[in-house]
């Protein structure tokens, strides 16, 4: 990546090397050079301007490009005028090239306003741990193919992106001859790879540590352009919802298999969450499995979501090495794959035990867990939720009190405050229209266009129809905090499903250990709406830009009254009233 400039300018005598950089990548007639340089630039300088204010911005750059040395300059300065979409900078930039610029320059450079994605492809490990998709990019110079790898564990991320200097096809066909390279090839519409392209990149926005490469954040601007250039109403991920009973045929057919002759019966109990925790929170197969999820298993995600004896905890390993032998060999996939699993299962176990038997959580069911791990219910074993708090408040002087105070907590969380939660009335909230007041105008028939499928949908999925206000008022706040959001392309029902997601979990609609069991599930949220991939990336991506971070086990609580609908209110006030002497002063 090139270094950003310094206070002098990127043209100043101290960097001839830019200028050399610029006047190497137009040499060739490959186009590569060129867009892997100027998407490169754009990260770097933003890097820079992030540590200093004084930096000056890319458009800044390019006037200063334009007036000093714009013949040196030109073919760099073609690139950012379409890869910016900034429509003011190309202009200026064109108008002044015009009359300036250089004959001699290829002609896809001058043909830059050309350049497309043309087709995608994408290789999905065997295990489905991961996937690269490789967009083609068409130029007037030929074809260069942009490769974006995506961790697929919970909700697919990116993890990298670089260019590699051939078409689609001769990169698939290396791929091919290639043995130790395993994997499905998929091809996509450029709908589909703009649907999963767009999940992958937004939700790698928001991973913590940012992913960095030595070519990531380099092609982020790169793959910006083409995200706006490529059709919208794709499919994205794929992901089936597991039911229980999904999990307990594939246990039971696990446990009248040789691989769980030896268990014994309580071993043999970790195999239905095991098998639960890859389908929901690993690569949603339950049947495939790899070394890195894993590893990750057993040095945080098991540990951390089960509350249980010790001793009980410690036979988890065991069954593991069953599961993945039983499954990769149901799934027929290859035995290194198996191998690569019990070599960390072992590699991994006195980690484990150490988190079991160590400090590895604050023995409560309502502790906070870090970033990047998607969400999980906490398990009690036996005695359950009930019981469990029971036998911990033992000890207290006064559980009551305690239990009280928990519940209190909670329903201040939901409602904004204790102060919020005292003066909570249930009034019904009023039918509305969307709210556009402060919304970037550009961005106005877009909001519109979500508005009456948002009525319909929560009227016939959800028999509310306050969740529409609730859902519309959410929609214009995000609108207000980054109407950018907006001005991307992605397909309707994506959203209004997010957006559902949200304010569906901030109302407590979703079906729940003890809760409605014929309330409208995620899963038939995302069936009734069309959707395939599963809200959650979408609504972190929106959730974010009001501020607001999920927490490990993706609650929401947006702690605002205006968002509540009548029918939870009035579950929050009667909790209030029966616990209302042990609230704090």
């Amino acid at each position: 990546m090139p270094q950003p400039p310094d206070d002098s300018g990127p043209l100043s005598p101290e960097r001839p090397e830019l200028l050399e950089m610029i006047a190497q990548a137009a040499s060739v007639d490959s186009p590569t050079l060129l867009l892997d340089l100027a998407s490169s630039f754009l990260a770097a300088n933003e890097v820079a301007q992030q540590q200093s204010p004084d930096i000056p911005s890319v458009q800044e750059l390019g006037i200063e490009m334009l007036d000093s040395v714009p013949a040196e300059t030109e073919p760099l300065l073609r690139i950012w005028a379409e890869m910016l979409g900034d429509e003011i900078f190309r202009r200026r930039v064109h108008r002044q090239l015009s009359a300036a610029g250089s004959n001699n320059l290829p002609e896809w450079i001058h043909r830059a306003d050309q350049i497309r994605p043309r087709r995608a492809s994408t290789i999905i490990s065997e295990v489905r741990i991961e996937e690269t998709i490789f967009l083609e990019i068409s130029t007037a110079g030929g074809p260069t193919t942009l490769a974006i790898a995506v961790e697929r564990s919970g909700s697919p991320f990116l993890e990298d992106a670089y260019l590699i200097d051939d078409s689609v096809d001769s990169v698939l066909a290396d791929i091919a001859s290639n043995p130790e390279l395993t994997g499905e090839r998929v091809d996509l519409s450029l709908a589909d790879a703009a649907a999963r392209l767009s999940e992958a990149f937004d939700m790698g926005e928001h991973m913590y540590p940012p992913t960095e490469t030595e070519t990531w954040p380099g092609m982020r601007s790169l793959l910006e352009w083409m995200l706006r250039l490529l059709p919208s109403g794709g499919t994205g991920f794929e992901f089936r919802m597991w039911e229980p009973e999904d999990i307990s045929e594939i246990v039971e057919d696990f446990l009248r298999s040789p691989h769980a002759a030896k268990l014994s019966e309580q071993e043999a109990e970790h195999a239905h969450q095991l098998f639960e925790l890859q389908a929901n929170y690993g690569n949603n197969d339950p049947l495939r499995w790899s070394g890195s999820f894993v590893t990750r298993l057993m040095c945080d995600l098991y540990a951390r979501k089960n509350i249980a004896p010790d001793d009980y905890m410690l036979l988890m390993p065991t069954t593991l090495s069953a599961v993945v032998a039983y499954a990769n060999e149901r799934s027929g996939i290859d035995r290194v794959f198996t191998d690569n699993c019990l070599a960390a299962i072992e590699a991994n176990r006195s980690r484990y035990e150490d988190l079991v038997t160590g400090e590895r959580r604050d023995d409560s069911p309502f502790s906070d867990a870090g970033p990047g791990i998607p969400d999980a219910s906490p398990t009690f074993p036996d005695a359950g939720p009930d019981g469990y708090l029971s036998e911990r408040l033992t000890d207290l002087d006064d559980p009551e009190s305690m239990i009280g105070r928990i519940l209190l907590d909670g329903c201040a969380e939901a409602a904004g405050g204790y102060d919020a939660l005292r003066s909570l009335d249930t009034e019904p909230l009023p039918s509305e229209k969307l709210n556009t007041t402060g919304v970037a105008e550009d961005i106005i028939d877009r909001l519109r266009s979500l508005e009456a499928a948002i009525l319909k949908a929560a009227d016939e999925l959800f028999g509310e129809p306050e969740l529409a206000t609730v859902t519309l008022r959410l929609l214009t706040e995000i609108a207000r905090a980054d109407p950018e959001i907006f001005r991307r392309r992605f397909a309707d029902r994506t959203v209004i499903a997010a957006l559902f997601w949200i304010t569906a979990k901030n109302n407590d609609l979703f079906p729940r250990p003890g809760g409605n069991p014929t309330a409208m599930t995620i899963g038939g949220l995302q069936k009734s709406l069309g959707v395939s991939s599963s809200p959650k990336a979408k609504a972190t991506t929106l959730l974010k830009a009001i501020g607001y971070d999920l927490n490990d086990f993706s609650e929401v609580f947006l702690s605002d009254p205006r968002y509540l609908i009548s029918s939870y209110r009035q579950k929050i006030i009667t909790t209030r009233d029966e616990f209302s002497e042990h609230m704090p002063d």
